[in-house]
């Protein structure tokens, strides 16, 4: 068994955590990576090449609660906080066979890099690939890059998520149809980054920047950032999506009663790339304690997409 590297301090520097608060510390291993705080899980990223698709479970605020869930027996192949393409030329990456636990297509995890900062600031980036079958050719490529910052004083944390695809062939990018298409669902458009919630958060808060979700208009919505925050504690987790990232703003795609929520690129339509173009998703991901306000939540994305606040200096 690979021995575990534990990387110990006292969080501190920019992100306002005083000498009083519990430590953190950053445990490694070849296949998972996850930040614990006084002891108690905060994160895991887990990057298994046999797994196939990465994705972070848990995700733990600072007071302990659980908002993700991992493969739930509704759905096997959600994984708490992940990002897997639908169809790519027809062919699904996102169900699974539930006796082998593997897609028709083939998400294929081939590097893992991190580092570790000072402040205990952690750095994930991974070359994947996407092709039809385990020994095929790559369809299409992905450069990851996820950067994950220390809670801060007020117990928030946050997740950069940046993805970056490239068409070695031509394809074509598509989801389960909308109704009124052909062959269309009830339940069609979803595709990306997605996060599957704790179960026992159905019932919670879908907020965006106009206001309360609620069933009547809760699909199709389109908007910069989506929060929501459950009934029984608040905990909260805060999606905010670059200008920059591809289809900014995106359409949402919300299932209440999983719960389920996923800036949906593809929602309208598919997309289609010629070999050699490029395309790029960009995310902040705000993990709270307490519910997250729509001015806290627009004032997130500004102060995440103002160039002058996006690299913030230890000493500042």
């Amino acid at each position: 068994m690979n021995k575990l590297k534990k990387i110990l301090t006292a969080a501190c520097f920019s992100f306002g955590v005083s000498s009083a608060a519990p430590a953190i510390e950053v445990v490694t291993s070849p296949e998972a990576t996850s930040m614990h705080q006084g002891g108690a899980v905060l994160w895991t990223y887990h990057h298994n090449p046999a797994e196939g698709k990465p994705y972070f479970h848990p995700l733990n605020t600072t007071n302990g609660d659980r908002l993700t869930e991992l493969r739930p027996k509704d759905h096997p192949w959600h994984r708490g906080l992940w990002l897997s393409w639908k169809y790519i030329n027809g062919v699904n990456y996102w169900e699974e066979n539930p006796a082998t636990g593997q897609s028709d297509g083939f998400t294929r995890l081939l590097k893992t890099e991190r580092s570790i900062d000072n402040s205990q600031q952690v750095t994930i980036e991974q070359q994947l690939d996407y092709a039809p079958a385990p020994d095929g050719a790559a369809l299409l490529l992905e450069t990851r890059r996820l950067v994950i910052a220390p809670p801060d004083s007020s117990g928030d944390y946050h997740i950069d998520w940046s993805s970056e695809f490239y068409a070695v062939a031509a394809i074509e990018l598509d989801r389960t149809p909308l109704l009124g298409e052909p062959d269309g669902k009830s339940y069609g458009g979803y595709a990306g980054l997605s996060i599957r919630l704790n179960k026992s958060s159905v019932g919670g808060t879908f907020l965006t920047g106009d206001g309360v979700l609620v069933a009547a208009g809760i699909q199709n919505v389109s908007a910069e950032w989506m929060s929501f925050s459950s009934v029984e504690d608040g905990a909260s987790i805060l999606m905010l999506e670059h200008p920059e990232s591809f289809r900014s703003p995106t359409k949402w795609y919300v299932a209440p009663m999983m719960p389920y929520y996923s800036p949906a690129i593809l929602f309208n339509a598919p997309h289609s790339m010629a070999a050699g173009e490029s395309l790029s998703l960009r995310y902040r991901i705000v993990i709270s304690p307490k519910p997250i306000p729509a001015v806290k939540a627009a004032g997130a994305l500004r102060d995440w997409t103002t160039p002058a606040t996006q690299h913030r200096s230890c000493n500042k």
